[in-house]
């Protein structure tokens, strides 16, 4: 696996770094402008690309709801929409306002929680855990949000039994099992890559996958006899 579970951050941004074709150091933030409350985890995300595309000021305002990097299916919130209640606050929104996934202020690594379809839960500020680690909840949520906004989508119409059905080369793990929102122990994310410019996203209830890439070169890599279709 090439994004280790010990410490997913460094790899999961020099991935990012590599699948992106136009991030640059224009899209950082600098660490005084993200606040103090923020985990490590969660600030390394911002200070890599929270200006991108735009200044992260701009980012999902009316009339034109410009998305970030990691904003193209769920929505990583703009820093200045970071509001701290008790001892948590928000930082990701599902795109239609479904759930809203929440973490606790001043830890290292600090777990997830999330809302969605528990709204009569008895526990602290009506959330459930969904992921005891931050970084390993942000390593899953970025992968699927670079998936969603690749240049190039393809969702695959059946069930293949396993990714190397889809593709002509072999298969190399990036993320296995990773958690997202759901309190589901088989609601689970893995990833794979084919080359270095294919991604592969297979979520496991249910079993969908999709097809991903930014470079046009790595349409030769898909071969399959499953029925895709395009989406981006």
């Amino acid at each position: 696996m090439l994004i280790p579970r010990e410490n997913p951050l460094p790899a999961l941004l020099s991935f990012t770094a590599s699948w992106v074709p136009d991030l640059s150091p224009t899209h950082r933030v600098p660490a005084r402008l993200i606040p103090s409350f923020v985990p490590a985890p969660l600030k390394a995300i911002y200070a890599f690309a929270g200006n991108y595309p735009v200044s992260y000021t701009e980012q999902w305002r009316t009339p034109n709801w410009i998305a970030g990097l990691f904003g193209k299916q769920d929505q990583l919130l703009p820093l200045d929409q970071l509001v701290v209640k008790r001892d948590r606050f928000a930082f990701i929104h599902e795109n239609q306002g479904v759930w809203a996934c929440e973490t606790v202020i001043d830890q290292d690594d600090p777990p997830v929680f999330c809302d969605y379809g528990f709204y009569d839960n008895e526990s602290a500020n009506g959330a459930y855990e969904v992921c005891p680690s931050l970084s390993l909840f942000l390593t899953t949520f970025c992968l699927r949000e670079l998936v969603f906004g690749s240049q190039n989508l393809f969702c695959v119409e059946s069930e293949p039994k396993s990714p190397s059905e889809l593709v002509a080369n072999d298969v190399a793990p990036l993320w296995i099992a990773g958690k997202y929102v759901y309190d589901d122990e088989e609601a689970l994310y893995s990833f794979y890559l084919c080359g270095r410019d294919l991604l592969i996203m297979c979520s496991q209830a249910p079993c969908d996958y999709w097809l991903a890439y930014n470079s046009e070169g790595a349409s030769k890599l898909i071969d399959t006899k499953h029925e895709i279709r395009r989406i981006n």
